[in-house]
């Protein structure tokens, strides 16, 4: 386990010291390869500027041609020609010169060349040179005028400043060129007249970056402004979009980690390409795969982890055999030195010299143990004579023998468990001799207690019988007076009951009174009714009478109405007689119900009379009710006491027999006791028991 666990702690640190190692090599062999991409890049920009610069001077020198043969009035579109021709035939890294001028800004004679050489449609001055095999020729230039096709005329013209178009395809001779234009714009009081160019091939720049012999295996491209590829291995790619330059986790030198389809991982460096007084935004990109750069690196590393894989074998192999030298074989000795002693020989073992601190302190620690066991063994034979002797000793109390004693002297702690022993087997004897003696009075007076006993049980069950007599007779006193005070109050209830039927019969008398005296009411009005009517007869009549004057006066003009007047006075007298009629029989009627009203007045006192009577015979039956009721609560107080009392002589018999159940119980146990007591024996110098006077109790 030692060897392991140092094993591993070996190849714990040799892989941090390898794996730091080899972090080492990765890190530094990136930073030389992206040193070596830095260099890469700066001299393929370096060499694209060149060749720029080169062919930007030639097209600078035309333009300055240009400008001052204006300058010095000299405005023949030949002359000028002929500059762009010669410009052409000299420089050799150049496809094409062109010039184009606004709208009579070169001679104000545009209208004098239309459709001539070099000319449009629109006579402006805009022809354009260009090589057609070995010969150049020229023709006007065509869709400078519109936006995107022109622009390498309109971005110079509308900005002021030198533009370089982004390359395009171009078909020349009858094959597909990647070509480039650049344009220097004509400015005179901060307008622009027009614009001198040139069109540039990038073959001939494509094959010297191609040329180019690169470490690691090195990708190189070359990109525009917009991210078109310009160079590229791949020629299928040429004028397509690449990848943008990565901005966010570049370092400081321009390089970044990326992915490559083809490559994998590789180190990208990016240098943008400068051109004096131009805003190209073309970059140079190198790509160095990983896997190269780190070749050497993991080389290294291999070589460094197989070497420190050799180390730990070895460091392991040396300490597996210096921990079984110095500490494996002593304590295996040590185990089977162990191993003996725990079998019980303690005879001293055969040893080598220690050869280290930790194995004589075991060794010395063992030989505490040894010590020990042969204390101990001495003490286990002495614990065994103790144990021996206090066996036979506790054998002979079993048997009863309280005489028995411990007699051989014991060494150490174990005598005082002789000398305990005997104290208390002397002790014990003596409990033993007053146990017997008491056993003995207890005996005796547990006879006594069970006579007295059997007498005290024999009256108390006498008593409890006439008790039990007695309460039956107060049960049925009590049964009686709870009837009677029953009976008592019923009927006191039917005296309530008839109470509350006269006064209801009172109050319908009441009602029928106010009835005759509310019929004798409405007969007085109807007497007044029929005086009313008796009179209205009577001036009836009399008008009657007064209408038949005056139709006796009118003669026979008042015949009709003499009859009527007749008639009415006939209906008149009919209606006072019905009416007297009427008044009659209502006055006997009024005086009847006086009458009945009379008598019913009568009938009402007589049976306030009789509800005072019945009130005074409820009262009296109410009390004789709650008297009887009051005795019967106290007879049956009484008889619940009666029935405690048998009920507690019934308790004192039962406790009594009980008793004489103990008493007969501790007499047997007593007995019991005595034969018991009796199995022991005891010295000569014990105690005897001793006689003593029976207890006596009185009866």
């Amino acid at each position: 386990m030692l060897s392991l666990r140092g094993a591993i702690a070996i190849a714990c640190f040799v892989s941090v010291g390898s794996g730091i190692t080899g972090f080492m090599l990765e890190h530094s062999a990136k930073e030389r390869a992206r040193e070596t991409g830095a260099i890469v890049a700066d001299q393929v920009a370096a060499s694209v500027r060149n060749q720029f610069d080169r062919s930007i001077g030639t097209i600078e020198g035309m333009q300055s041609a240009i400008v001052s043969t204006r300058a010095m009035s000299i405005l023949d579109r030949a002359t000028h020609n002929g500059i762009l021709r010669e410009t052409l035939a000299s420089s050799p890294d150049l496809l094409a010169t062109w010039t184009a001028w606004e709208p009579d800004a070169f001679d104000g004679r545009d209208a004098s060349f239309v459709n001539t050489p070099g000319h449009d449609e629109s006579g402006r001055f805009v022809p354009y040179w260009h090589r057609s095999g070995s010969d150049i020729s020229l023709s006007p230039l065509v869709g400078y005028a519109r936006p995107g096709e022109g622009d390498y005329y309109l971005l110079a013209r509308n900005s002021g400043k030198p533009v370089m178009v982004e390359p395009y395809s171009y078909q020349v001779d009858g094959r597909t060129v990647l070509m480039t234009s650049i344009a220097l714009p004509v400015v005179q009081n901060g307008r622009s007249l027009g614009v001198v160019g040139a069109d540039i091939a990038l073959d001939e720049l494509q094959t010297r970056i191609g040329a180019l012999k690169l470490p690691y295996n090195a990708d190189v491209k070359l990109m525009s402004g917009s991210n078109a590829y310009i160079y590229v291995r791949d020629k299928a790619l040429l004028g397509k979009k690449g990848e943008a330059a990565a901005a966010a986790g570049a370092a400081s030198d321009g390089t970044v980690i990326a992915h490559d389809p083809e490559l994998g991982d590789v180190i990208r460096v990016d240098r943008q390409v400068a051109l004096k007084g131009f805003d190209t935004g073309w970059t140079v990109r190198v790509e160095l795969p990983l896997s190269a750069v780190l070749y050497d690196a993991r080389i290294a590393e291999l070589s460094l982890l197989l070497s420190a894989l050799a180390m730990i074998v070895g460091l392991a192999l040396i300490l597996r055999r210096t921990a079984l030298r110095l500490v494996g074989d002593p304590i295996r000795a040590l185990s089977d030195e162990m191993n003996v002693l725990a079998s019980g020989d303690l005879s001293e073992p055969q040893r080598e010299a220690a050869q280290s601190i930790e194995i004589a302190t075991m060794r010395e620690a063992i030989d505490v143990f040894r010590h020990n066991a042969r204390e101990k063994l001495k003490a286990d034979r002495e614990q065994q004579l103790v144990v021996d002797t206090l066996g036979e000793s506790l054998q002979k109390l079993a048997d009863g023998d309280l005489a028995a004693r411990i007699e051989p002297d014991f060494t150490g702690a174990y005598q005082q468990i002789k000398l305990n022993f005997n104290d208390a087997m002397q002790r014990l004897e003596s409990a033993m001799s007053a146990v017997s003696t008491s056993v003995t009075d207890v005996r005796h007076g547990s006879d006594e207690i069970r006579s007295a006993s059997d007498n005290l049980a024999q009256r108390t069950e006498q008593q409890a019988a006439g008790l039990e007599e007695v309460a039956a007779s107060m049960a049925q006193i009590t049964s009686g007076v709870g009837q009677t005070a029953a009976a008592a109050q019923k009927a006191n209830e039917v005296v309530g009951e008839s109470k509350r039927d006269m006064e209801s019969g009172g109050a319908v008398i009441r009602r029928a009174i106010d009835a005759m005296g509310g019929i004798e009411l409405a007969s007085n009005e109807i007497a007044d009714i029929i005086s009313v009517i008796d009179g209205i007869a009577f001036q009836t009549n009399l008008l009657a009478l007064n209408a038949g004057v005056e139709a006796a006066r009118a003669g026979d003009a008042g015949k009709g109405f003499a009859v009527v007047a007749s008639e009415v006075r006939a209906l008149a007298q009919r209606s006072s007689e019905a009416a007297q009629d009427i008044k009659d029989k209502i006055t006997t009627s009024s005086n009847q119900v006086k009458a009945g009203v009379a008598l019913v007045g009568e009938m009402n006192e007589a049976l306030d009379r009789i509800v005072q009577r019945i009130d005074t015979i409820s009262t009296l039956a109410g009390g004789i009710a709650h008297a009887a009721e009051e005795q019967s609560t106290s007879l049956s107080e009484i008889n619940i006491t009666i029935s405690q009392m048998d009920s507690f002589t019934q308790q004192n018999a039962a406790m009594v027999e009980e008793s004489t159940a103990a008493a007969r119980n501790l007499a047997g146990h007593a007995g019991m006791l005595s034969s018991l007591v009796a199995q022991f024996r005891l010295s000569q110098h014990g105690a005897p028991p001793q006689q003593r006077e029976p207890l006596r109790l009185a009866n």
